[in-house]
């Protein structure tokens, strides 16, 4: 997504779905936490361009979403092996 969008200015969305999911939880109760972990693939994105990660609660109301900047990817890591404590 366009980190500066001008009046009358096109948007354009791409959804990238992620490769593999750890600890995915389907519920999580009130007051309280749970991590989950996705991989994606590797990609690079413009700097004037950022990823927003949305999460939409089924059936709900609520919304998150965190937005992730280019620099950010250039420093991931690859995961060979994913070791959870």
């Amino acid at each position: 997504m366009d980190k500066k969008v001008a009046k009358r200015t096109a948007i354009q969305e791409q959804v990238i779905w992620p490769l593999r999911a750890h600890n995915n939880v389907q519920v999580i109760p009130g007051k309280s936490s749970e991590r989950m972990v996705f991989t994606l693939p590797k990609f690079t994105i413009p700097d004037d361009k950022h990823l927003v990660v949305e999460l939409y609660e089924k059936e709900g109301g609520r919304h998150q979403d965190f937005t992730v900047e280019n620099a950010d990817l250039v420093r991931a890591r690859v995961i060979d092996e994913l070791k959870v404590k």
